[in-house]
């Protein structure tokens, strides 16, 4: 251990241009200037880990800034709190008068000019309570977690006037000491001897890759359940925005562990999410595809979604036997939000107000979800990502595009889905350190470009087509009165 602390110091010397000591030798020094840790939570992922060695930030500001943030939650919490309670008086007062409406036995055109005008501010109020309601049960603490996950990146203990390096079992993690242990493994020909450190030999693993096959049948019972109960979005049927996307992932799965056919489908559903289940079985959200800056970033979601049925992950977290109460939980589920019934984390918001949840009422077992193994589908994704030629800060740039964005509802279904903890940023990270670098990756293609600005016209067409279709959501009609 003493070796170890002993060649991360000397190596920290070089990169960083700073000396960092050991507790017991600390020496008086001038602590460095930082950027206010208010805007460092405000960097994204990437940013972050490429400037975090030149960031010395001394744990007395890390965890008085820390407590700042959480006392700031619980007052955003309250506001919250306090919003619901106000539309629902606001309801509340509409529904009344709409009663006092309809005791007026002179049915005016004014009358029901009013009495439209109130079904239009109830709707309105409702999407905005679900929306509040959703903010208060996920959305709050998915931002938080993203900011305190970044909070710990730029990490270096300032102990007794100089910079040491923390002891193993410090309760925060630290990147730059371990950006000099990586720098080590390199220097030192260790990094093939780490799991998964074989990534040249993608296609040829064993292990944890065999019996991807197996899985076909039980992924096939998944959709045919999910179809008969009605709980996928209508598929794009556009042969140029469907190909575009077969053909990128398709390309991406013959440069990973997959060995199984790829069955790629996208989805109509303004979710920005994606899915696989077991067997080889793609899904792909229009609203992440239109979310996207990159074809890089789409590119590193669709790996990391084939990581996820290459290494097997729902098999492991599931058995074929459980497939149906899972599937007939989540319809269900779609039940009581397409009834008007009241859902675990206002997932009826999710359904009613205009696009699929799909990411909010699956089973993550079924999706292979766990801390665990979404740390080996961000490696694996991000080793697909460097072998079929795509910047491998592809998957982690969209994460922390996410979480940055403002509000509590955009992100809600992918952060579900895809949980923000500081330890996958760091393991990714870590790979994409460990790989050799390409000279050219891949970022951006005009194909991509063409084909959102396409997406935007297909789903306007499927808007219009689908205006009069009949429906079980209940949404009033306030551009024009009836």
């Amino acid at each position: 251990m003493r070796r170890i602390v002993s060649l991360l110091v000397s190596v920290s010397i070089v990169c960083y241009g700073m000396p960092i000591v050991s507790v017991a030798h600390a020496a008086p020094q001038e602590v460095s200037q930082h950027p206010p840790l208010s805007e460092l939570i405000e960097w994204s992922y990437v940013e972050l880990f490429e400037k975090a060695p030149e960031l010395k930030v001394p744990v007395p500001s890390i965890e008085a800034f820390r407590k700042e943030l959480e006392e700031q939650k619980d007052r955003e919490e309250e506001s919250l709190e306090d919003k619901k309670h106000s539309i629902e008086r606001k309801i509340e007062e509409s529904q009344r008068e709409l009663k006092d409406l309809n005791r007026n036995p002179a049915q005016t055109s004014d009358v029901e000019d009013r009495r439209h005008d109130l079904h239009c501010r109830i709707q309105e109020l409702r999407k905005e309570l679900e929306q509040t309601k959703l903010a208060l049960e996920k959305g709050i603490d998915n931002k938080y977690d993203n900011k305190l996950a970044k909070l710990q990146i730029p990490l270096l203990l300032y102990v007794s006037g100089a910079w040491v390096l923390p002891p193993p079992f410090h309760l925060l993690a630290e990147w730059p000491p371990k950006y000099a242990s990586l720098l080590e493994m390199l220097e030192l020909n260790r990094a093939p001897d780490r799991k998964f450190g074989d990534f040249r030999d993608l296609g040829f693993r064993n292990g944890t890759f065999e019996g991807q096959q197996e899985d076909i049948r039980t992924g096939r019972e998944a959709i045919e359940q999910m179809k008969s109960q009605n709980l996928l979005p209508p598929e794009i049927a556009d042969e140029e925005v469907n190909q575009y996307v077969k053909s990128l992932a398709s390309r991406i799965a013959r440069h990973s562990d997959l060995r199984v056919p790829l069955q790629v489908t996208v989805l109509k559903s303004e979710e920005i999410n994606a899915f696989a289940i077991p067997g080889g079985f793609l899904f792909i959200n229009t609203g992440l595809i239109q979310k996207v800056d990159s074809e890089s970033q789409l590119a590193g979601v669709i790996a990391h979604e084939i990581a996820h049925v290459a290494a097997r992950h729902g098999h492991r977290l599931m058995t074929r036997a459980n497939v149906a109460g899972i599937i007939y939980q989540a319809a269900q589920l779609a039940a009581l939000i397409l009834t008007g019934g009241v859902a675990s984390i206002g997932t009826y918001y999710a359904l009613q107000y205009g696009f699929y949840g799909l990411g909010l009422v699956l089973s993550l077992s079924l999706l292979g979800v766990s801390r665990d193994y979404e740390i080996e589908a961000d490696i694996l994704g991000t080793q697909y990502l460097w072998n079929t030629g795509y910047n491998t800060r592809g998957f982690i740039s969209f994460f922390g595009k996410l979480a940055q964005e403002e509000g509590y509802i955009t992100g809600l279904s992918w952060f579900r889905t895809h949980p923000p903890f500081y330890k996958r940023m760091e393991e990714t990270f870590q790979e994409i350190v460990l790989m050799p670098e390409k000279k050219e990756p891949i970022e951006n293609s005009s194909q991509f470009q063409r084909i959102q600005e396409r997406l935007v016209k297909v789903m306007k067409e499927m808007e219009e087509r689908d205006r009069d279709a009949p429906t079980l959501r209940v949404v009033y009609d306030c551009e024009k009165k009836s």
